[in-house]
């Protein structure tokens, strides 16, 4: 599926149409913005060209997310994903595990060094890491973790109905991160979020 994913998105550096180009592009909200004046969130959004130009595409799993994003609405929240640049030393199952395990730190505080901070960070929910390591404890495999923006147009159905997805993801650090557009998502993958693909409105 991700094969396809790619071969759908096409390879970098990418052009879009301009229908594609709007359709693809992400803003916040007036309150979005009043709130996140000083937010390290909009580090990302300045950068989505270049991400969706020149991103990587592999699976991502998630971490957590706004509860608002698991129902119907319109407000596009942040959240946290966990991934691999190279996609074939890991599957998607075992991605669930070490998301699951970092989920597993929150609310607490470990004696461990090298887990302290990621549990300080997801309890937080408000602190950004784009790129952040998994450590060696969690995952034997190289993981890393960054904040994601989630876009409720780019999401089947506008909502969150399953923690894997592809994301779109900076081959350069900071590793900024978009979940890839369902425009673009393999029909299996569609069906599995029991979604219809999206049509580009113009």
């Amino acid at each position: 599926m991700l094969n396809e994913t790619r071969q759908r998105f096409g390879n970098a550096p990418r052009t879009f149409s301009d229908d594609e180009k709007a359709y693809l592009r992400v803003k916040f909200s007036f309150l979005t913005r009043l709130l996140s004046s000083a937010d390290k969130l909009c580090q990302p959004l300045a950068a989505q060209e270049s991400v969706f130009r020149d991103g990587v595409i592999v699976w991502g799993h998630l971490i957590q997310a706004n509860n608002q994003l698991f129902q119907p609405g319109k407000r596009d929240l942040p959240g946290e994903m966990v991934y691999a640049l190279n996609p074939p030393n890991i599957t998607p199952e075992e991605l669930g595990q070490v998301a699951a395990g970092l989920g597993s730190l929150k609310g607490t505080r470990p004696a461990a060094p090298a887990l302290a901070p990621i549990a300080n960070y997801l309890t937080d929910e408000y602190i950004r890491v784009f790129g952040l390591p998994v450590p060696p404890a969690i995952s034997a495999k190289p993981c890393m973790i960054s904040t994601v923006y989630f876009v409720r147009h780019h999401l089947p159905n506008w909502m969150l109905s399953d923690g894997l997805m592809p994301l779109v993801v900076s081959p350069r650090t900071p590793h900024f991160a978009f979940v890839l557009p369902a425009l673009y998502w393999p029909e299996m993958l569609l069906q599995h979020w029991q979604a219809a693909r999206p049509v580009i409105r113009k």
